[in-house]
């Protein structure tokens, strides 16, 4: 037995993209949320915090402003300092039918100071009562490519952090989709015209950055989009000259016309 949270969000105007989609990093804020809600429904509270290390995301379709989607969330499978939570969205019009959206996240359980920590004892069993399950191994991410990269800088902002006073990983995606849009534009693409649709979405967290600190987004095209194609996207966030967010997506590429 494995237990289940759900929540129904209906996807809000801000949310949502210049062609009136939900963006990947309004759902990924749709994750956050029903996480925490669901730890508040079990009465999980321990004094610590819980900060993602790695998110997976495939889309099925894109999904329109006002669109009610009914969100599940479970547990996947625990170590001493991790969690693997899984999540699955659905049209609420179609609770039965196939998600619309899948995806998972490992989240790894820290102090106050972003130390990782042992859960409390037990945990497992709050979401996995009939014993614990092994975690989903995820693929190792390959070397970015050795050619030249598109690169952007930025500056973490305010509305970019968290509780963790620190780079929120919604933000992080914001920043990667922006980069891109920076490289579209000065290719002559702009959102008058074409439409990019995200496929997939795979994200590792491996620092964090802090408020104010500045960052370099690298982005690199396989190959560079064109219309009614798909493609990849390899990126990577560097602060200081270190990796801390690197992230592999999978879009197709649409006329608007």
């Amino acid at each position: 037995m494995q237990r289940q949270f759900r929540h129904t969000y209906t996807v809000r105007y801000d949310e949502c993209d210049s062609y009136g989609f939900l963006t990947p990093a309004a759902f990924l804020r749709y994750m956050q949320d029903i996480a925490g809600l669901d730890a508040e429904d079990i009465h999980f509270s321990n004094g610590g915090f819980w900060i993602v290390k790695r998110t997976v995301i495939s889309f099925a379709a894109s999904i329109p402003l006002h669109t009610r989607l009914e969100v599940t969330t479970y547990g996947m499978g625990f170590t001493r300092i991790t969690a693997q939570r899984g999540y699955d969205a659905r049209l609420a019009s179609d609770p039965s039918g196939e998600p619309v959206i899948k995806a998972r996240t490992l989240w790894v359980y820290v102090d106050r100071r972003g130390r990782p920590i042992r859960m409390p004892e037990n945990t497992a069993s709050l979401w996995l009562p009939d014993g614990p399950g092994a975690q989903l191994a995820e693929t190792v991410f390959a070397p970015v490519p050795e050619r030249l990269s598109a690169r952007t800088m930025a500056i973490v902002r305010f509305s970019d952090t968290d509780h963790m006073q620190h780079l929120n990983n919604a933000a992080a995606v914001e920043l990667l989709d922006n980069a891109a849009w920076e490289s579209y534009t000065a290719a002559g693409i702009t959102p008058a015209t074409v439409a990019m649709s995200a496929l997939s979405y795979d994200i590792e967290y491996i620092a964090s950055t802090p408020f104010s600190e500045p960052v370099e987004i690298e982005t690199w095209f396989e190959p560079f989009p064109a219309i009614g194609e798909e493609f990849s996207r390899v990126q990577q966030i560097t602060h200081n000259g270190r990796t801390v967010v690197r992230a592999d997506s999978h879009w197709i590429c649409r006329s608007v016309q």
